[in-house]
């Protein structure tokens, strides 16, 4: 065994003793395999570079025929036995083409120097072992304090031991930054720590569906100045280093109309980046430039210098997410490379060129916290669907907000993870939390919802059937139209609720753990299936009674339920794309294989449209076969109710609806079957003899909240 085999050394908080072929961390230890070991102290002898498999081959196995699984068996077995001891921290990383490569430096061990006398005196030797037990407590203090030294330098090379924490993780009160009446939003603090930027929207006076969108400036007095408006809406805020530029991102229809898609439709943007350069102390703007407009969707910005911005984007509908890198002197965008296990970000941030990237890995949140060089410190894996990332002003870790989960949460490049609480309000929606400069405090944008449900009657007649200043929605016809059920926040639970006869009663006795997006009744009207995310539930009308049917891993949408063979159909979502599925207790069958636009059930079978495609599709449920009822009706589409010889629909976008219109499949011929009075509403059901279920749409009271 050769002397560098004796050392020890340290990776981060594990021991490596190649010796003994052992790892220790935690008061645990675990025996590698001698040749995985070798590989291990290879890669910890040459941590500078990326040690190619020949290499490794060549070296270790000494000439002898191998393959570059023989390799891999050993990262293997390394990073397994990594995992165990550490938990999910990635110290091997590995360069596609290249080869492998340690993430963290090692720190080498002295080992102690053995006596090398044959035949010592009795007198030499005691002697000799009186020196040598000299000579062992020495090394062992020296091989504490080298240890000690280790971690210090781990500590400032790396900020994996110790970080900095000059911010608040502990809130008690939160107070109303904004409390104007009207949409306050996005909140951008200056790192000044005196002035904030955030974005305004009031609806036009002359177009009740339409909005005005303005970037403002609070000073520390609680003065605003409006530094820019837009027809269009302003989507992201940010800060450039010295906090003298202000980027924002603004967003219009391509095709000129309002914004908002039609129904189902893919996203139909273009952005532009503005670059506002301000004078804070005398409220001017010095220069503002409006860069090249951006056809695809952007996810975030941030920057990287005071004339660099990072985004994240993709380019069009079937690129995928990448990052790059934009310079404003020079006019120059740049792909970013990919970082090894983050194939998918969605978002980044930077602070003084350290960046934090989210992406997207098993349908959750990961991590990865980069040096001024792209290399990898540290990654953490998260417990949520989708995150809003910021940093945190000492440069500790990032604050994650989780929409869907409701989770705030400060994330260091140590790993930890530290729940800030925010209170549970089911008839709210937060959004874009941001630390303030000083770390004492976290701006965030508080939304309240609240809508009641409208009665449209075949004559134009409205009749509110909730009047209450809750949050009801989603609400359903009964197939007979006699009854109707809706959703309902109400103190701060989320309920299902019928009306009959002029009567409501709470029809759950559980609340739903998240948002309840669609209810569909049985054809005899004695059974309600509903969703929550990615669950389905079934109502019993009968026995009053509610139990979790299924439970996947993505968004599922039920569209027909059939109790006496318990088959359910649903549109099952992969990203933005929905596809038909047939579910049968724990069979489960994928119908269609593309994008799924509206979809209702008649007779047992399932109407439908592709998403961007003229013409109406039938799912024959008696053999599953695929039949195009007719070529006439329009794409993107809202498919409200079927029958044997037409199909009630309406056109348009959420908020933007049009007329109900009836399409004869034999005739090919469009009718208005009811004229709507007002496009601003969002109608979720409709009965041929009753009328249409609607709620009002309207922009939302929101106001930007400190929490301190």
């Amino acid at each position: 065994m050769n002397a560098h085999q004796e050392t020890s050394f340290m990776l981060g908080e594990v021991k490596v003793s190649p010796s003994h072929n052992t790892l220790w961390a935690h008061n645990q230890s675990i025996k590698l395999q001698p040749k995985a070991m070798e590989v291990l102290h290879y890669l910890a002898r040459n941590q500078s570079r990326v040690i190619s498999n020949e290499e490794l081959i060549e070296q270790l196995w000494e000439g002898r025929v191998v393959t570059h699984g023989s390799v891999q068996k050993s990262i293997n077995a390394l990073r397994s036995a990594l995992c165990e001891l550490i938990g999910d921290q990635e110290l091997i990383a590995h360069y596609s083409k290249r080869g492998y490569q340690l993430m963290v430096e090692p720190q080498f061990l002295a080992h102690a120097l053995t006596d090398t006398t044959n035949e010592p005196s009795a007198v030499a030797t005691q002697a000799s072992n009186t020196h040598n037990l000299w000579q062992w407590r020495v090394a062992g203090a020296a091989l504490v304090v080298l240890v000690a030294i280790a971690i210090l330098y781990k500590t400032i090379n790396w900020n994996t031991l110790y970080l900095p924490h000059n911010h608040q993780t502990d809130f008690h009160t939160t107070q109303g930054y904004t409390n104007e009446t009207g949409h306050e939003r996005s909140a951008t603090p200056h790192p000044d720590n005196r002035h904030l930027a955030y974005i305004r929207e009031k609806l036009l006076t002359d177009k009740l569906t339409e909005t005005e969108s303005e970037i403002v400036i609070r000073n520390a007095e609680g003065q605003d100045w409006r530094i820019a408006n837009s027809n269009g809406n302003w989507f992201k805020l940010a800060w450039s280093p010295t906090g003298n530029n202000l980027v924002a991102i603004e967003v219009k229809r391509r095709d000129g109309l309002p914004l908002g898609t039609q129904f189902y439709q893919p996203s139909n943007y273009l952005y532009s980046f503005h670059i506002f350069t301000l004078d804070l102390t005398q409220e001017r703007l010095l220069e503002k430039q409006q860069l090249s407009q951006w056809q695809g969707q952007i996810f975030s910005v941030t920057w990287w210098d005071e004339n660099t911005l990072e985004i994240v984007a993709k380019q069009g509908p079937n690129s995928g997410n990448g990052r790059y890198r934009y310079s404003i002197l020079d006019q120059q965008l740049a792909l970013l490379d990919e970082v090894e296990g983050a194939a998918n970000p969605v978002a980044s941030a930077v602070l003084n060129q350290k960046t934090a990237i989210a992406s997207r890995y098993k349908n959750k949140i990961q991590i990865d916290f980069l040096n001024a060089q792209q290399e990898r410190i540290s990654r953490v894996k998260l417990e949520v669907t989708a995150a809003d990332i910021t940093w945190i002003p000492d440069g500790s870790g990032v604050l994650i907000y989780a929409e869907e989960e409701r989770k705030l949460i400060a994330v260091y490049l140590d790993g930890k993870q530290t729940p800030i609480p925010l209170a549970d309000n089911k008839d709210k929606i937060f959004s874009r939390p941001h630390y303030s400069a000083d770390g004492n405090g976290i701006f965030y944008t508080e939304e309240k919802r609240s809508s009641n449900i409208l009665l449209v009657a075949l004559d134009g007649a409205k009749t509110r059937l909730t009047e209450n200043t809750d949050f009801n929605y989603a609400a359903s016809f009964s197939p007979n139209g006699e009854k109707v059920v809706y959703a309902s926040v109400r103190n701060n639970q989320i309920h299902l609720w019928l009306v009959e006869n002029g009567q409501e009663r709470q029809l759950t006795t559980q609340p739903a753990p998240k948002k309840v997006d669609s209810i569909i009744w049985s054809d005899d009207g004695e059974h309600i299936v509903f969703n929550a995310d990615n669950q389905i539930y079934h109502h019993n009308l009968l026995t009053h009674k509610t139990a979790l049917l299924l439970s996947g891993t993505d968004t599922i949408e039920p569209i027909a339920y059939f109790p006496t063979i318990n088959r359910l159909f649903a549109l099952k979502h992969n990203g933005e794309i929905r596809n038909l599925w047939r579910i049968e207790g724990e069979q489960w069958k994928q119908l269609t294989f593309g994008a799924v636009g509206s979809a209702i059930e008649y007779g047992g079978d399932i109407y439908f449209q592709y998403v961007s495609e003229n013409g109406l599709w039938a799912l024959r449920g008696k053999n599953d076969t695929l039949e195009r009822v007719t070529a006439n009706l329009d794409e993107y589409s809202k498919l409200l109710k079927a029958g044997n010889k037409g199909i009630y629909f309406m056109s348009g976008g959420v908020c933007q609806e049009s007329d109900i219109y009836y399409l004869d499949y034999a005739a090919a011929s469009k009718s208005t079957f009811l004229i709507q009075e007002s496009s601003a509403v969002s109608t979720t059901s409709f009965n041929i003899d009753k009328g249409l279920l609607q709620t009002e749409c309207y922009l939302p009271e929101a106001n930007i909240v400190l929490l301190k």
